[in-house]
């Protein structure tokens, strides 16, 4: 975006502004308002001194556009309106070349000129209020840019002149305002703000800021993950912009939009990519190695799920490379010209594409080099150090042999001296953000090659200037990489502290998480998941004395309930829990016999936390690679889904419940304890933990289970059996391309015959018809029996009804409805035939998310769905233990034994995938 760019010069006889420069007036073009009709010969020269300031500036000839212009402001000199919009056009030529004292100065004159004229035209004050805001947030002042373009909004409202004119100024100050507040990281203002502001010009005529108010939106959307609406919204406006009248400004505005949907692409395959657990470099080897022939059916099953992303994964890339070089084809704007070739080679770089890599640096090297200091161009210089920085990186850690291009990589001087000269133009300018982000990439360089002082003191000096602007967004990423080196340097206690901070920047960005700059290319799983993670892995695995050692373990508990809440946070993309119940508190009471199991998956430990009831916390290790879990885990899945029993399966189950609970096999027993409740981390949420073998007896057999999606709980009340009332709704025929569920008839039968219910099945069944009825009545259980999907995308985790899917948003919009008609919360909620989404390592967040936005007390789901009528007959048997008082943990117990007592039933496919997340009681 050409914010830089952006401004035309002032006009004096008629209204016009767009994404160039500001042209002045001719004579024969109208009367000037403010003036007189005759214009003296004098007047009309220094006029054509202002046309050929205009043609310089167009050309890129800024030097002789500044002499220009000061030659027609000395001509202006009792002229005070033509003169203000002179200065205006000349603090524009100034800022060109970074002249920043010189372009404050130019609009600083302008606005006091105006200021002493008697009623002057609002047009005129408001196009130079909207340079202004373009100085300021070139600059670095984001708030106080979009103060300018507030004001110039209200003067452009109150203006008279054509109504076309007006809606497309107003609309160019919105966009403006967006992004101002993205540059805060305040994406859900702007989108809010982008949003309102397309809803209003649905009526008006396409035009470019049409078109740009659009695309505006689908940059925003893109940052806060909503792929699916940003592709839309981007395709509306690419399809807008390529019906518009052929001129220069069409031809960017299309540029700018290839360039979107470059962005979209390789989010979209970053995305998909993460949803299999895998990196860039691994699906690169995927790609180039072949599964080991040591490998048995299902270790080869993974295997080829995997490639089959990877190859997807490299597909999406090379459509992103392509709509990027489209976009520097199309481009006129030497801005996104740059700016696509930069994102290219992020690409390139990600998919191990070295040598068009380094062909493509030194044609970005030379753009950069010809670009004066704006906060634009300083953001593409540190884009391109992080970038040189990352090819260093990759090759030092997978060199390659007979590599031709190793003496070609980029050198620590050569990336050091783009951050350097970055930092230098940043305090240039004033911009205290750049410049943080500077030292503290520099800071990152130096930490990569040891250097721990020298990047210390990098880190601090940037973690100050992040401070003294109150920019908590970048300040996180300072104090973590502040602890990461105080570790490195043996200062543990120091870097736990350090590491602390971080994690309470993080938690008061809470309800912004998505809102980290775009330009640090922010990503949950690389910017934020190790920020816990790593605090974590200090507090348990450091030599501390025995008195804190119970003071680290809540420490290091409250960290993992941070993250997770963190995890669903940016599921949701909004802060989604509220007002809770502590578990321990649960655990402590009168009556309930549970143990609390909080797993920790680090790189190179598995670590469990134990709360047993009225006592402190217990803390089990074991050393085992993270990748070896997360292996055992996903082959363990695979056997778990075969119809039989097999060796392998109680193998591998065997296994994990050494690593899990074996520690403290004799701990639980000796507690009496006859519910275990799990906090799961990671890759152990898609595990049903009822499965686990101990050599003889599943979990199952003895204990209870239960989930937590968190450390806390809505109000756990035990379930009263006599005052249950439960809506069913059910899908049995096909629909959306989703095969039929002829058993779901059975179980909506079984459910009547032992529940008071009210039934919604397949035409019926629609989301009116299910909203509408939640809302006529109370009801204690909700029982959905119909296609589902849980997906780590929201977008992804839905229920099929008749009519249409329901994701996982309209889902807690339908159930929550029922707070008009009861004020407790549902207290059961049943997804039956719904499984975690195909190759989804963290599927698993989606089920969470369900529970925690259906505000049920307890929610009960199958992680993976079957084709016959075992759903049916567990059902009917769950329902028929929850009449006999028991809890609805013991419940789902009893009902599993019974299929796994039955010959027919007794592999974990048809009893394993039932879980039971939130209240056991």
């Amino acid at each position: 975006m050409k914010y830089y760019r952006q401004f035309k010069f002032i006009l004096i006889f008629f209204f016009a502004i767009g994404l160039g420069f500001i042209i002045p007036m001719n004579a024969s073009q109208g009367i000037d308002r403010g003036l007189t009709a005759k214009t003296s010969l004098s007047q009309l020269q220094t006029q054509t001194l202002e046309q050929q300031a205009q043609q310089f500036y167009e050309q890129g000839q800024y030097q002789q556009a500044i002499d220009r212009l000061q030659q027609a402001i000395a001509g202006y000199e009792n002229q005070p309106l033509r003169q203000a919009a002179a200065y205006s056009n000349l603090a524009l030529a100034h800022q060109q070349l970074g002249n920043w004292a010189e372009a404050n100065q130019a609009i600083y004159t302008s606005l006091n000129l105006l200021q002493a004229i008697e009623a002057v035209d609002p047009i005129v004050l408001a196009q130079v209020l909207n340079i202004q805001g373009g100085l300021q947030l070139a600059q670095g002042q984001p708030q106080a840019a979009i103060a300018s373009w507030q004001q110039a909004t209200t003067l452009f409202e109150q203006a008279n002149f054509a109504q076309a004119n007006q809606v497309e100024a107003i609309a160019q100050m919105h966009i403006h305002q967006a992004h101002a507040l993205q540059t805060m990281g305040l994406y859900r203002q702007a989108i809010s703000q982008l949003s309102a502001l397309n809803q209003r010009l649905q009526t008006e005529s396409d035009s470019v800021v049409k078109a740009t108010a659009l695309r505006s939106l689908g940059d925003a959307l893109i940052v806060a993950g909503n792929l699916p609406q940003a592709e839309a919204t981007l395709n509306q406006s690419l399809q807008i912009a390529t019906q518009l009248p052929d001129s220069s400004e069409t031809q960017d505005a299309i540029a700018a939009i290839y360039l979107s949907l470059g962005n979209l692409t390789r989010a979209q395959a970053f995305a998909d990519l993460g949803r299999q657990n895998l990196t860039p470099t691994e699906a690169i080897i995927r790609l180039t190695q072949s599964p080991s022939e040591r490998f048995d059916a299902a270790e080869r099953a993974i295997w080829q799920q995997q490639t089959a992303a990877a190859q997807t994964f490299y597909q999406q890339t090379q459509v992103a490379l392509d709509r990027y070089e489209q976009a520097a084809a199309t481009a006129i704007s030497q801005d996104t010209q740059l700016q696509s070739q930069l994102n290219q080679l992020s690409v390139f770089i990600a998919t191990d594409r070295l040598s068009p890599a380094l062909t493509l640096y030194p044609q970005i090297q030379t753009r950069l080099d010809a670009l004066p200091p704006t906060r634009r161009s300083i953001y593409q210089r540190l884009d391109l150090a992080q970038n040189l920085a990352e090819i260093r990186r990759q090759r030092l850690s997978h060199p390659i042999v007979g590599d031709q291009n190793s003496n070609a990589i980029p050198s620590i001087t050569e990336i050091a001296q783009q951050f350097t000269t970055a930092q230098q133009y940043a305090q240039s300018i004033g911009d205290v953000r750049s410049q943080s982000f500077s030292l503290g990439g520099l800071g990152e360089l130096y930490e990569q090659t040891g250097q721990w002082q020298v990047a210390q003191s990098l880190t601090e000096q940037a973690l100050e200037l992040s401070q003294s602007i109150d920019a908590t967004d970048i300040s996180y990423r300072w104090q973590w990489q502040l602890g990461r080196l105080l570790n490195a340097q043996g200062a543990r206690e120091a870097a736990i502290f350090a590491y602390q901070e971080a994690v309470n920047s993080l938690q008061s960005l809470r309800n912004d998480l998505v809102a980290v700059n775009r330009d640090v290319q922010f990503s949950f799983r690389e910017q934020i998941e190790p920020v816990y993670r790593e605090l974590v892995g200090l507090l348990l695995h450091s030599d501390q004395r025995s008195e804190s050692n119970l003071e680290r373990l809540i420490q290091a508990r409250d960290v993992i309930e941070g993250l997770q809440i963190a995890e669903l946070d940016n599921f949701f993309r909004e802060a989604c829990l509220d007002t809770k119940f502590q578990l321990d508190r649960i655990v402590d009471q009168e009556q309930v016999s549970a143990a609390i199991l909080y797993t920790i998956l680090l790189p190179n430990y598995l670590d469990v936390i134990v709360k047993l009831p009225h006592q402190s916390l217990l803390h089990v290790t074991t050393e085992v690679a993270q990748q070896t879990v997360e292996s055992t885990i996903d082959q363990l899945l695979v056997e778990l889904k075969r119809p039989f029993v097999s060796r392998r399966s109680m193998d591998l189950s065997a296994q994990i419940y050494d690593w899990l609970l074996r520690p403290v096999e004799a701990t639980l027993q000796n507690s009496n304890v006859e519910t275990l409740v799990f906090v799961l981390d990671g890759s152990l949420r898609s595990l049903p933990m009822a499965t686990l073998y101990d050599g003889q007896q599943y979990l199952l057999q003895k204990y209870s289970v239960a989930i937590a999606p968190g450390l806390q709980l809505p109000d756990p009340q035990p379930l009263q059996a006599q005052a249950l009332h439960a809506l069913v709704v059910g899908l049995s025929e096909a629909r959306e391309n989703f095969p039929p569920l002829n058993y779901v008839v059975k179980e909506i039968e079984q459910i009547q015959a032992d529940i008071p219910s009210q039934v919604l099945f397949n035409q019926s069944f629609t989301r009116d018809n299910f909203q509408a009825t939640m809302r006529s009545q109370p009801f204690t259980i909700v029982h959905i029996a119909t296609h589902g999907q849980f997906s780590s995308n929201a977008a992804g985790t839905f229920i099929l009804a008749w009519d249409e899917p329901i994701d996982v948003n309209e889902l807690s919009t339908v159930l929550q409805t029922q707070e008009l008609v009861r004020p407790d919360p549902i207290e059961l909620l049943v997804l039956s035939a719904c499984q975690t989404a195909v190759g989804d390592r963290r599927a698993t967040l989606g089920l969470a998310g369900v529970s925690v936005r259906a505000g049920a007390r307890s929610t009960i789901a199958s992680l993976w769905n079957l084709d016959d009528d075992s759903g049916a007959v567990f059902m009917g048997k769950f329902y028929q233990e929850l009449l006999n008082s028991v809890s609805k943990a013991e419940a789902l117990r009893r009902a599993q034994l019974s299929l796994l007592t039955d010959p027919t039933y007794q592999s974990p496919r048809f009893w394993g995938p039932y879980v039971l997340l939130g209240n056991w009681l």
